[in-house]
């Protein structure tokens, strides 16, 4: 019975794979972007760096496009993502990244470059300089998120407060629809069990009806994803955004590389460069 309504998944079949263009859109990513988005930081000008800050922004933006399309033609592609790997589906949430981690991401540029006073001393002279981040960069970059505006800080609140509620929302949308599904699925094959085709009829009904309302917290979230990318990048100047795009390609980056999933799924130890310490992933 299942094979027989499996074609519902899929209503209207891309020609091609999502997981393709994904591979597509990360090499993009990894080898043309991010190098230009360094180079451009280095540089001296303004302008170049604010069009390769905007050609990042938009490099994301065509990807939840290219998945919004991917939902609607075939929400199966977004139910299993086998082209993740272990490092990165536990960041996912309905169908790709939790909004949370653009704005955790932010938050850690905030927090590292306004970091509290604890020094209680009144003498200045004995006081330890704090690090400048980034300072083998030029001052415009190295200073971009000391001393953050008032205006970023209280949008980064409003923000996540919009998500504190969006987000519980959606996943309970989600549970219900799946809960619901369940029960009518179960219900109707179990009426029509004895007549021959109705189960087909009515268990197929039930998977259409399930898959539009799967798509429709997909698209959702998509516009979620997007509009907290839109409001951080309004929200920053163009050397703040330039770091948060070069730290969020870094982050993807970061959990496709070999050796580090490789080390993970082994529970091998990770070496740290700096202190010698090392991070020790659990076995389960």
């Amino acid at each position: 019975m299942l094979k027989a309504v499996a074609p519902l998944f899929s209503r209207h079949k891309q020609s091609r794979p999502f997981k393709e263009y994904y591979a597509e859109w990360f090499s993009t990513l990894k080898n043309n972007l991010l190098p230009l988005l360094r180079r451009s930081i280095a540089g001296e000008s303004p302008t170049i760096l604010s069009t390769h800050v905007e050609m990042l922004h938009q490099h994301f933006q065509s990807y939840y496009q290219a998945l919004d399309a991917a939902a609607t033609s075939d929400p199966s592609q977004l139910l299993s993502q086998e082209w993740r790997n272990s490092l990165e589906k536990p960041l996912l949430w309905l169908g790709d990244l939790h909004p949370f981690l653009f704005t955790n991401l932010a938050r850690s540029f905030l927090h590292e470059d306004s970091p509290a006073d604890t020094n209680t001393d009144d003498d200045d002279s004995h006081r330890v300089p704090l690090p400048l981040p980034f300072s083998d960069r030029p001052w415009q970059v190295a200073l971009a998120w000391r001393n953050p505006s008032e205006s970023l800080t209280a949008r980064m609140d409003q923000i996540e407060c919009g998500l504190r509620v969006i987000v519980p929302t959606l996943s309970d949308r989600l549970k219900h629809a799946e809960e619901a599904f369940v029960d009518r699925v179960v219900g109707d094959w179990f009426g029509c069990r004895d007549r021959k085709g109705a189960a087909k009829v009515a268990v197929g009904a039930d998977v259409k009806a399930h898959m539009e309302e799967l798509v429709s917290v997909f698209l959702y979230a998509n516009r979620l994803r997007r509009s907290v990318l839109v409001d951080i990048m309004s929200t920053t100047t163009v050397y703040q955004a330039a770091l948060f795009l070069e730290g969020l390609a870094q982050f993807l980056i970061g959990f496709r590389d070999h050796d580090l999933v490789n080390a993970v799924e082994h529970c091998k130890a990770l070496p740290l460069a700096h202190n010698g310490k090392h991070c020790r992933p659990r076995c389960h």
